[in-house]
């Protein structure tokens, strides 16, 4: 039975979903936006998908299922905290739906058993990933905020 504890959320961003794959599937451009980690898979079921920053690997999983252009889904580990590698593999969806010259992003981490580490600190980070990649993808800059 899937655990209800989950976060979701949608954005929409001005370009096509092909243009929202590529910032989702190019490690250069995640690098801009993804807390500085690049993305590495050959993005076909069953494939290792690595997110890695500084040669120091911060997210490790399996790509579940992909549809190229429209859906990705992967089980994540979090290893860039030790409190967070403690913590049992996660599963992030993303959904992608043009909207006229727009396209929905939603995006769901679930599979957790228990408030984790991991959901508190992915609760805190996912609206700073979102809200970079989308300022990436409409201005071509990535978003600059303040390190904490």
């Amino acid at each position: 039975m899937p655990s209800a504890l989950k976060l979701t959320y949608d954005l929409y961003v001005a370009a096509s979903p092909d243009r929202v794959w590529d910032a989702l599937t190019n490690g250069t451009l995640t690098e801009q936006y993804f807390y500085g980690t690049r993305v590495k898979s050959s993005f076909e079921r069953g494939a290792e998908i690595t997110y890695t920053a500084r040669d120091t690997k911060m997210i490790e999983g399996e790509v579940m299922a992909v549809d190229s252009g429209h859906k990705l889904v992967i089980s994540q580990r979090a290893l860039w905290d030790p409190r967070v590698a403690e913590d049992p593999a996660s599963q992030v969806r993303w959904e992608l739906s043009a909207m006229g010259a727009a396209t929905k992003i939603t995006l769901v981490h679930d599979g957790f058993d228990r408030e984790t580490e991991t959901f508190k600190q992915s609760a805190a980070g996912w609206p700073v990933v979102l809200s970079s990649m989308k300022t990436l993808i409409e201005t071509g800059k990535p978003l600059t905020l303040p390190q904490s």
